[in-house]
């Protein structure tokens, strides 16, 4: 088995987008997954959903509040497991790009 550490970064927007999809042909461990309001005046929302590749979605943020110069762990203390073929995609609530994310996560294959 091989253990591979990455990273991702994204600008969010008010239209889902794909911050990872797990095409690794085995499991992978999201470590991290923190948002950042860069804005300094306006609070934002973000959405995000874990789509299982073979069963359909959940939700594991739902419009939560990401106030202004701040960031908030999605990750938690837990760790997300995604097998092959799942995704996580996530959604601000305006559709500025003033949200930042970023992953990181262990491929093992």
């Amino acid at each position: 088995m091989a253990n591979t550490f990455k990273n991702s970064y994204l600008d969010i927007t008010s239209s889902a987008q794909t911050i990872y999809t797990n095409s690794s042909g085995g499991t992978a461990i999201v470590l991290t997954l923190r948002i950042t309001n860069v804005d300094g005046t306006a609070d934002d929302t973000i959405t995000a959903d874990i789509i299982d590749g073979t069963s359909g979605s959940a939700k594991i943020a739902h419009t939560i509040t990401v106030p202004a110069d701040s960031s908030i762990e999605l990750a938690g203390t837990s760790k997300l497991v995604l097998e092959n073929g799942d995704k996580i995609d996530l959604t601000g609530g305006a559709a500025s790009g003033d949200l930042e994310a970023f992953i990181s996560y262990l491929e093992i294959t």
